[in-house]
């Protein structure tokens, strides 16, 4: 009976995977996947999901997670606590660019809509930070 429950863990895991490899080939759920991580405070999963142009060094990655930790804690400051993050809509401009519009709803009610450009690599779509 414990190696049905195992088989089952392994299923779901490998499906989950699959999802969010699906997800991240699509400009709309690679920046979902970004944005939630971020809020969940993985800031290793955000930064996976963003090009920065070139490679970094594990310095460069330091400084990021950094900076993005006391962004969010500044955030946190000035805001309620994120509910919820919905895609509102998407614009392709082109094959490779898209312009995702994207709206946070706070714990206190208010929303905050914003948009986000996005590049395709290969297969998947990254955050751009660059024009």
């Amino acid at each position: 009976m414990r190696s049905v429950y195992i088989y089952i863990f392994i299923a779901w895991s490998l499906l989950c995977l699959t999802a969010c490899q699906d997800r991240a080939r699509e400009p709309e759920g690679a920046l979902q996947m970004a944005l939630e991580a971020l809020n969940q405070e993985d800031y290793d999963t955000y930064l996976k999901h963003v090009d920065f142009g070139a490679e970094m060094d594990s310095a460069q990655e330091a400084f990021m997670r950094d900076a993005l930790k006391q962004h969010l804690e500044w955030q946190r400051s000035e805001y309620a606590s994120v509910m919820s993050i919905d895609i509102v809509d998407a614009k392709m401009r082109g094959d490779s660019i898209c312009t995702v519009y994207y709206q946070y709803t706070f714990a206190d009610g208010k929303k905050e809509v914003s948009l986000q450009k996005m590049v395709r690599q290969g297969e998947v779509w990254k955050i751009r930070l660059r024009n």
